[in-house]
């Protein structure tokens, strides 16, 4: 088996065990699934605070938010709180730029819909809010971008539900901004995309390029490492002009 082909196994698997977060694979033009958002949809099964199925067997991840995954501090009050906001009600879908995530999730806002259109909630910044959830912000979906750092500004402040009860949690900086680049997830996959905020668009960087080893990919705004040119080239990304 080439290298490859090993590499996609080992992500495949990773996409099999649910692993945390998102990375988006899919942004611009249609959404994978149109339908879905239009009119109002079943909720079918709640996975966790993040994450929950419709009637027409689609799996949605909530956009700019993180719940505790099974394990983690606040994962069974995170997943419950969920379930008494839409557990097998109707909610509106609301796509953003991006359409699918990389384990292929539909990622959209949720909306619980109320006679008078500016009481409408918005379950992500509710779950955000409230403190069963943190905010994930990832570019290029940032219509809520201000709302959610607010609301996890407040929660934090409050001290509310996780920031109270988790003690990784509650020692982050309310304003904490800075890139955090993780590394790669194999040595191999070394090829850093890079979302620039400076108008120079989306642009991959391989080792040799200038720059590179200054370059910081920070899952958080939407970049990610990739294993191969094509795989980038194929998300979305162009290679940088300082590149050899």
């Amino acid at each position: 088996m080439n290298k490859k082909a090993v590499i996609g196994a080992i992500l495949a698997l990773m996409a099999t065990l649910g692993l945390t977060g998102y990375k988006i694979v899919k942004d611009t033009g249609e959404s994978v699934s149109p339908v879905i958002d239009v009119g109002l949809q079943t909720v079918s099964k709640i996975i966790d605070g993040d994450t929950f199925s419709i009637a027409d067997g689609g799996k949605i991840r909530l956009i700019g938010i993180n719940a505790p995954d099974e394990g983690e501090c606040f994962y069974t009050n995170s997943t419950e709180y969920l379930r008494s906001l839409i557990g097998n009600k109707s909610v509106k879908l609301e796509k953003d730029i991006s359409g699918v995530d990389e384990y292929g999730r539909l990622l959209r806002y949720a909306i619980i819909p109320t006679p008078t259109t500016e009481n409408n909630i918005l379950v992500n910044e509710v779950m955000i809010r409230e403190g069963y959830a943190k905010r994930q912000q990832q570019a290029p979906d940032n219509r809520y971008k201000d709302l959610f750092a607010t609301a996890e500004a407040e929660a934090k402040k409050l001290g509310k539900g996780l920031w109270s009860k988790c003690e990784t949690a509650s020692t982050t900086p309310i304003n904490d901004e800075r890139e955090i680049d993780l590394g790669p997830p194999f040595p191999e996959c070394n090829i850093k995309g890079n979302i620039s905020e400076k108008g120079y668009g989306k642009t991959y960087l391989v080792p040799g390029c200038d720059n590179y080893e200054k370059t910081k990919v920070d899952e958080r705004k939407g970049e990610q490492y990739f294993c191969f040119e094509e795989d980038a080239i194929e998300a979305g990304f162009r290679k940088a002009e300082n590149c050899p």
